[in-house]
């Protein structure tokens, strides 16, 4: 039960985190994936489910920005960054994370 109450608390600190437009920590997997139209980019598959503005994320696209994201592929690492929407007329209206910083985690 103690596990289930925790797991509740992580949520509602994520989403409040990404409610307000501050940054956020998230853990996973970082992959290379194929975005509509066959163009690459990448994702990172989190460690488990997690709520993030209002909605149930398993992987969440990521927006590297000027990070040497390379070097992490198929790593688990520790991501800081911000959330944003963004709107494409093949996906219409989609969610990533601009990442800040990125650190390789055991």
């Amino acid at each position: 039960m103690k596990y289930i109450v925790s797991f509740i608390i992580c949520l509602l600190i994520v989403s409040a985190a990404s409610a307000d437009g501050g940054e956020l920590k998230l853990s996973g997997t970082v992959r290379r994936v194929t975005i509509g139209g066959e163009t690459p980019g990448w994702a990172l598959v989190l460690d488990f489910d997690t709520a993030l503005d209002g909605m149930i994320f398993r992987e969440i696209e990521l927006d590297p920005g000027d990070t040497a994201i390379n070097q992490y592929k198929d790593r688990h690492v520790e991501i800081t960054g911000t959330l944003s929407d963004r709107t494409s007329v093949e996906r219409g209206k989609y969610t990533v994370l601009l990442v800040k910083s990125i650190s390789k985690t055991e």
